[in-house]
């Protein structure tokens, strides 16, 4: 054929011609769009566009990168109605360019390149007799754009970018979510939405669950933004440093949990404890002007480790609607010198102002720090001004009984310092090898009978609540040490006389009573007040046995904290008997058997008289006064109910019942507070909800209910669990310590509202009510894990 002449491919129905004097020039995709307008001079070649009729430019030196452009944007052409390409050319998909076309008797057949982007799943190819030419169409907005090979894909990447009508949006990286179930062999739940990708909002599908426990919307997919703020939520309950986030085991663990995921900086994290705490702090706001009745305070004093740098904690203690006891932290503060009284009150006041919890303060509870009766006092000298205060402030202060306790089981530990040193050593002994352990547990099960799941081990010096676990189980383990001890002459040295082990018996006895009055003031929520008047009772009734026991040497130290205790029970045992006679098993004769255990029969009618009378005060002023915050909240009302008695602490309060039939008192006029006190009282060990009881009687005693509601939310301890037990001062960890003073408190806030929320999966128990880790791994009594080496 002569380079002359013209090229006539037959495809399929269509005839293309070529010249072949121009077969090598390659000729711009833009001209099948676009037709040339004649000019005299070329400088001022111009072309109009086939849909539209615009002009442009068409000089050789403006090229036609200017007409694709307008071709892939000029709106008259993509409502061009065009066919998708023919099947009947021979190939069974379209995945790749026609580069050569040819008939070859009756059997087409064509080359085809690759196209193996997933971009192609987006977008539908249309026929053009140069595949250079080929087109694309979007399969979202119907946009028509170029499919030649030679331009690659990325222009449609943006296109899916900016695309606004397409349905799912799913990371930066092309990949297909079905393929996440059918590698895990879930081929029936293949989720049916397309494989997308855009940097508005960045998605992400993380097996069937979406990160944080929760089901997968509709979708299945889920924000990245969203994984972050769990990530930060994991960061904030768990105490973690902020650059945890960027730590590399951290990053690497996610990119091979979830490829698409994106990292973030600590800065990210910090943004997210602000953002939630915002909120958060909101919705306390909400909860606190929704609670129907007064709130109480409690103020703890912390110091940084590092800084020295002092805090103020403010925890509000108070009963919703629905009859339900919150803790919640409102401020966690820094306080700047001098640490005066009147500076602090100044900050609560501001505090007070900012919650609008000003006009709903019924009680402070506060402990042992210097300033605070000065504090106190400026508060109370301000609320009285507002005429604020129930019963002119005389039950606004109450005492922190957690420095008692503490300051009595250190008194006791004391005694028996040199015992302590000894068993130390002995476990230590023990558990130095996975072979020693062992062997000494094999000896307590076959020789002396004993259950081999109580595990020994050391003690934290500053957490006496461990050294007790460690006396505790030592006592039980007494006779094997004992035989350790004889059969091994190396060990002779720590041998203990019957004296000390005698002793700690003793000890152990004490602290055992103390160990669950602290746990039942400072559970997780706080007990209702009611349950306080026992507690103590049982203390004091523990150190009077002591006292008058035959061992002299805690006798004495008893007698040292003795008058701490009476300090305490003096200036808060009228507002703590009023809560104990809000109690249906307690009631006034209760109270009036602990006064016999604690002062003697003599005087007992006018204590008791005093107690009573105060009850019927406040009872009046609460039924005179307008109820400006609530009315009670109305349930069921309550009829007889039968509870099964429990003999916990029968040894101790087994008198009572005698002491019962013996006494009575006659009450005045027929108020709902007399109505209630007539009624019978429920068995003094049943297992009563005293709040849900108050629930069902709001009917019957709506007036009452409501000093019910107040009285019983006062808390005597100003420190969780945590905290409890701990003989020194509460400080932050360095970490905490390093924080700047907002961040801090947003952190210890939100950790604090975050972990209430949460506190509804938690499984709480009778030996550990406050879901402590630290306990519950002590209390764990049926451990069956193996005695070999952890490492």
């Amino acid at each position: 054929m002569d380079r002359g002449t013209l090229m006539t491919i037959d495809v399929g129905k269509e005839i293309v011609e070529c010249d072949s004097n121009n077969r090598h020039k390659k000729r711009s995709v833009a001209w099948d769009h676009f037709e040339k307008i004649p000019a005299e001079n070329k400088a001022e070649g111009k072309a109009k566009c086939k849909y539209c009729d615009t002009l442009f430019s068409s000089t050789p030196r403006s090229g036609t990168s200017h007409l694709k452009r307008h071709m892939e944007r000029c709106a008259k052409r993509v409502a061009i109605h065009v066919e998708p390409i023919s099947m009947e050319l021979g190939c069974s998909d379209f995945e790749g360019n026609v580069t050569t076309v040819a008939n070859v008797g009756n059997v087409h057949s064509c080359k085809l390149g690759k196209r193996v982007s997933k971009v192609w799943q987006e977008y539908e190819l249309f026929p053009a007799p140069n595949m250079n030419d080929a087109k694309a169409k979007c399969k979202h907005c119907n946009l028509v754009l170029s499919a030649a090979s030679k331009n690659g894909t990325s222009h449609l990447k943006r296109h899916l970018d900016k695309c606004p009508n397409r349905v799912a949006v799913m990371g930066e990286q092309y990949f297909d979510p079905a393929e996440i179930f059918i590698e895990n062999g879930n081929f029936n739940d293949v989720p049916k939405f397309p494989t997308t990708n855009s940097n508005m909002k960045r998605q992400l599908v993380i097996g069937e669950t979406l990160v944080g426990g929760t089901n997968l919307p509709e979708n299945g997919q889920v924000y990245q933004e969203e994984l972050q703020r769990y990530i930060s939520i994991c960061i904030i309950k768990g105490a973690h440093p902020f650059r945890f986030v960027e730590e590399i085991g951290f990053r690497s663990m996610m990119s091979k949990a979830c490829p698409q995921f994106k990292p973030f900086s600590r800065a990210v994290v910090r943004r997210e404890l602000f953002s939630m705490y915002v909120k958060e702090r909101d919705n306390i706001k909400e909860l606190l002007a929704k609670a129907p009745g007064r709130i109480c305070l409690t103020i703890g004093n912390w110091k940084a480790r590092d800084t020295k740098e002092e805090y103020i904690c403010v925890t509000t203690h108070f009963i919703d609607g629905q009859w339900k006891l919150h803790r919640k932290v409102l401020c966690f503060k820094a306080l700047a010198p001098p640490y005066d009284g009147t500076y602090i009150a100044d900050e609560l006041a501001c505090l007070s102002s900012q919650y609008n919890v000003e006009r709903k303060t019924f009680t402070i509870t506060v402990d042992e720090a210097s300033y605070n009766e000065s504090m106190v006092s400026s508060i109370k000298r301000g609320l009285l001004t507002k005429k604020a205060l129930v019963s002119g402030g005389s039950f606004f202060q109450v005492n922190c009984c957690a420095h008692i306790l503490n300051a009595l089981a250190l008194s006791s530990l004391k005694l028996v310092e040199g015992s302590l040193e000894t068993i130390r050593e002995l476990i230590k002994y023990i558990n130095k090898s996975p072979l020693q352990r062992k062997k000494f547990y094999d000896l307590a099960e076959k020789t002396f009978e004993l259950r081999s799941r109580k595990r020994l081990s050391l003690d934290v010096f500053h957490r006496w609540s461990s050294t007790y676990k460690l006396i505790d189980r030592t006592v039980y383990y007494r006779f094997v040490f004992n035989h350790l001890v004889e059969s091994k002459q190396e060990l002779s040295y720590l041998s203990l006389s019957e004296d000390e082990w005698q002793r700690l018996v003793t000890v152990n006895k004490f602290l055992k009573v103390l160990y669950h009055v602290t746990r039942l003031f400072s559970g997780a929520h706080g007990p209702s007040a009611n349950l306080f008047l026992k507690g103590m009772l049982t203390v004091h009734c523990r150190m009077t046995e002591i006292a008058k026991g035959p061992d002299s040497f805690l006798a004495s130290a008893v007698k040292a904290m003795q008058a701490k205790f009476d300090d305490f029970w003096c200036e808060n045992n009228l507002i703590l008997s009023c809560a104990a006679i809000l109690d249906p098993r307690y009631k006034v004769k209760f109270v009036e058997y602990c006064y016999v255990k604690l002062h003697g029969p003599e005087n007992v009618e006018d204590c008791v008289s005093k107690v009573v009378s105060t009850l019927f005060c406040l009872f009046a002023e609460y039924k005179q006064q307008t109820l400006r915050f609530s009315s009670p909240y109305v349930g069921s009302s309550s009829g007889s109910t039968n509870f099964t008695a429990r003999n916990e602490e029968g040894d101790m309060f087994e008198d009572y019942n005698q002491f019962l039939s013996s006494t009575s008192r006659s009450l005045g006029n027929k108020s709902e507070l007399d109505l209630y006190l007539e009624e019978p009282s429920y068995d003094l060990n049943s297992d009563l909800d005293v709040l849900d009881f108050w629930s069902r009687s709001s009917i019957r005693y709506p007036e009452l209910s409501v000093m019910a509601r107040d009285i019983l939310s006062i808390p005597v301890s100003t420190v969780n669990m945590k905290e409890a037990f701990n003989f020194s001062s509460k400080t932050l960890s360095s970490v905490q310590s390093s924080l700047m003073p907002e961040t801090l408190q947003a952190l210890l806030c939100l950790k604090d509202w975050l972990d209430d929320e949460s506190s509804g999966d938690r499984t709480y128990n009778v030996e550990d009510p406050s879901g402590s880790s630290e306990d519950a791994e002590y209390d764990n009594e049926d451990d069956d894990s193996v005695l070999t080496d952890s490492f």
